[in-house]
């Protein structure tokens, strides 16, 4: 591209970005824009295309391999723009259609899609639904929605919904098999999960036997018994679920013994949902799966440690606290004569637990598996105390809930924890072991006092939680859900109907892309 056509292809991107957006971004981000910013960037790609009319560049497109490293050999339209003066007259799908013969010329695969209008809208909803169960691309559902932005924003919307779009799922595939039986797993808080076994049945491509039914209330609801005939399907063609019960037996008898240690079983119920417990401290599977958590990636990130590994270690007695796994090298010839742990498995997994006693307050936290503190209120925590551990055990119920994002409960449960002895000297047998990084993380204060939410894909970030740790180190929060509270919603599909795109419109949040946020970083 001559440059020329770069500063007018650039002005187009402004104009196009300042009409488009208008409304949907801050109006000052709008105004700042300068083709400084675009006219650069258009050198050397060979699937750049313009469009004409009368010696006057109408509109720009940028094909080019995907950026998502998860699709090798996949080709994406980078950017298309037309000028406001020449939308709705087709512009926009002549740039689409050659960009993406350009693509596929290139040997690039590439979704399907239509071309779609008022005539052929019908015919193209059933050419989707009827292409849904070949697609290699997972669809739940279709959203339908004016392709004029300020008409379709003019009609408002209801108490929930805009009136510009209509959002419909698939209908879910179900299938009919038998129940086999219950079996009941039990979980590192004690709580005791009822889980349906039966006939294989293929749903959605895969092959499901197993189904959660949740708690006691779910599956009395039910009414379930073995050699019941059930609906099985999967939530938003993922999570397996019993949509019915044909034969409603009601059969099912809970269990008076906890199925791992034998210890007496007691049924709790809290707004109205009741629940099967094992209250042993001692059970065996609750120490199977804190210990599962204790290793894992986000806590303290101890490879080769299977969670069938560590019942073999917890069965033989090898372990028995959580400080024990960082002193497995005195179990070196026992580890070397299990199944699956030859001398280089061992040598490995000595060389992960050395790197994993270099730790950080939120991990330790998060790694001990107090109920309700999770990875990102582990890390509320620790920043509010400043990374000092100290600190960080000796906190307040009042203090715990004056943390933005702390409730009662979550503080109540943090406290029960600290203030027993028992886990008192488990913490202090692991700060025996580990190298606490107390350090405190230097923030910026760019966007501080600012809070985010984020949602939908990425294309600049591996994944959420890079770009959370960017905010946060620039002094913003990253919440988990859009309220009143929330300053901007990322969403690189501003014009998406998703549940928080709606909710950010219903309270006047504006929602950015991630390109707008890499320029704030």
């Amino acid at each position: 591209m001559e440059p020329q056509e770069a500063d007018e292809t650039a002005r187009l991107y402004v104009r196009s970005w300042q009409a488009g957006y208008k409304g949907l971004l801050p109006q000052y981000y709008l105004d700042l824009l300068s083709p400084e910013r675009w006219k650069d960037s258009f050198a050397g790609l060979p699937g750049s295309f313009v469009l004409t009319e009368g010696g006057v560049i109408a509109g720009h497109s940028c094909a080019r391999p995907a950026a998502d490293e998860k699709m090798p050999g996949w080709g994406e339209v980078h950017t298309l723009y037309v000028l406001p003066e020449y939308w709705g007259r087709g512009f926009g799908t002549a740039l689409l259609d050659n960009s993406v013969r350009w693509l596929k010329n290139q040997g690039f695969e590439c979704v399907e899609y239509r071309m779609t209008d008022s005539d052929n809208l019908k015919e193209t909803v059933l050419w989707f639904q009827n292409r849904i169960e070949k697609n290699p691309i997972p669809s739940d559902g279709l959203v339908l929605i004016y392709d004029d932005i300020g008409y379709g924003r003019s009609l408002g919307q209801t108490s929930k919904f805009p009136k510009d779009s209509i959002a419909f799922k698939w209908k879910d595939e179900i299938r009919e098999t038998t129940l086999e039986e219950i079996e009941w797993s039990a979980s590192r808080t004690g709580l005791i999960n009822p889980i349906a076994v039966f006939d294989p049945v293929q749903l959605e491509g895969t092959t499901v036997s197993r189904a959660s039914v949740h708690n006691i209330s779910v599956m009395r609801d039910l009414k379930l018994g073995v050699g019941d005939r059930i609906k099985v399907y999967k939530a938003n063609m993922i999570i397996p679920q019993i949509a019915e019960n044909l034969t409603c037996s009601d059969s099912i008898k809970l269990p008076e013994e906890c199925p791992v240690c034998g210890h007496p079983t007691r049924i709790k119920e809290e707004n109205g949902v009741k629940t099967l417990h094992c209250e042993n401290p001692d059970c065996l599977a609750k120490q199977i799966k804190l210990l599962s958590l204790f290793v894992s990636r986000d806590a303290m990130n101890i490879e080769g440690l299977s969670e069938m590994t560590i019942e073999k270690l917890v069965s033989s007695g090898m372990v028995k606290e959580l400080a024990d796994l960082f002193d497995v090298e005195k179990f070196r010839e026992e580890f070397t004569q299990m199944d699956g742990f030859g001398k280089k498995s061992f040598e490995n997994l000595c060389k992960s637990v050395e790197r994993a006693k270099d730790v950080t307050p939120e991990r330790l936290l998060y790694s001990l598996g107090i109920p309700g503190i999770g990875k990102a209120n582990a890390k509320l925590i620790a920043r509010f105390c400043h990374n000092k551990w100290q600190d960080i055990e000796n906190l307040s119920f009042d203090q715990l809930v004056s943390i933005d994002g702390i409730g009662e409960v979550m503080a109540k449960s943090f406290r029960d924890f600290f203030d027993k002895d028992e886990n008192k000297e488990t913490v202090k047998d692991i700060l025996r072991a580990v190298r606490l990084d107390q350090s405190e993380e230097e923030q910026g204060d760019t966007l501080a006092g600012m809070i985010f939410v984020i949602t939908g894909s990425l294309n600049h970030f591996d994944n959420r939680d890079a770009l959370k740790d960017r905010l946060e180190k620039a002094g913003a929060r990253v919440a988990g859900s859009v309220s009143a509270k929330t300053s901007y919603l990322i969403n690189n599909d501003v014009t998406s109907s998703s549940g928080k795109n709606k909710k950010a419109k219903e309270l006047g949040i504006p929602i950015i892309s991630e390109e707008q946020v890499m320029e704030w970083l």
